[in-house]
């Protein structure tokens, strides 16, 4: 499944400050494994490691059930995961993963021990942060897919994908404005349970209310406000915005 896999050396990463399995010095942290476009890191029903993966570039479509070219018409795809998220902590306590990881454009991730660096965790204050805060993080992503499944309007369904976008990049210190979507508007239309032609419709909407521009995959959002109103039916109080741009960043 993996083009190859290489011996990484983490003291010398670029990412380090943001992956919990950064051990100063240690140059037997971690893997790093190299995905080809359209091919699974992992799939639906295989079974579960000590490994949880960290995204170095590129990007996946997490998609519940097995992933196959037999069974992508029926596919449903139940979250994305960019640089640099990670992935598989969903199923730290399961045996088998009940869903599969497809390379959305040829990726790079690193193949981490949680259960080592989970222990030197117990041990390190600082390392015991990061674990937090991690798992912190992904079950927030959880619960704003959830919410968002309650939206009825398939518009709101795409502006708080935008939006949930736009907070990644703000996270991980990146522009909140500009990003790229990796993902087809197959998988799009998967994710937010319409049509692709409705993504189509919306998005050249979106265009014709100066809310974004989008040059092919290049997105940069114009009327961040007019997003959340659209998202969650009004402006979110400045004190509430603060706190979700805290909890963000935690």
């Amino acid at each position: 499944m993996a083009n190859s896999i290489e011996q990484n050396n983490c003291s010398v990463c670029s990412q380090r400050t943001q992956c919990v399995g950064a051990a100063a010095g240690s140059q037997t942290t971690s893997h790093r494994i190299r995905i080809e476009r359209h091919t699974s890191l992992y799939e639906a029903g295989s079974a579960v490691g000590d490994q949880i993966y960290h995204i170095r570039s590129g990007s996946f479509k997490v998609v519940r059930g097995p992933s196959t070219p037999d069974s992508d018409a029926d596919a449903h795809v139940i979250g994305f995961a960019l640089a640099p998220d990670f992935i598989g902590l969903d199923a730290l306590d399961q045996l088998e993963y009940a869903n599969s990881v497809v390379a959305l454009e040829d990726s790079v991730v690193c193949s981490i021990s949680w259960n080592r660096h989970a222990f030197e965790g117990r041990r390190r204050p600082v390392m015991r942060a990061h674990l937090h805060a991690l798992l912190a993080r992904e079950m927030r992503r959880e619960q704003r897919a959830a919410l968002m499944l309650r939206n009825t309007q398939a518009e709101q369904r795409m502006a708080d994908l935008l939006l949930t976008l736009s907070e990644r990049q703000a996270t991980y210190g990146y522009q909140p404005e500009e990003f790229r979507l990796p993902m087809s508007r197959c998988d799009i239309a998967s994710y937010l349970g319409v049509t692709a032609e409705c993504v189509s419709r919306l998005l050249l909407q979106f265009k014709q209310r100066a809310l974004f521009e989008l040059c092919r995959r290049d997105v940069k959002l114009l009327d961040m406000s007019a997003l959340r109103t659209m998202a969650f039916g009004h402006e979110p109080p400045p004190q509430l915005q603060q706190d979700q741009a805290m909890l963000a960043a935690a």
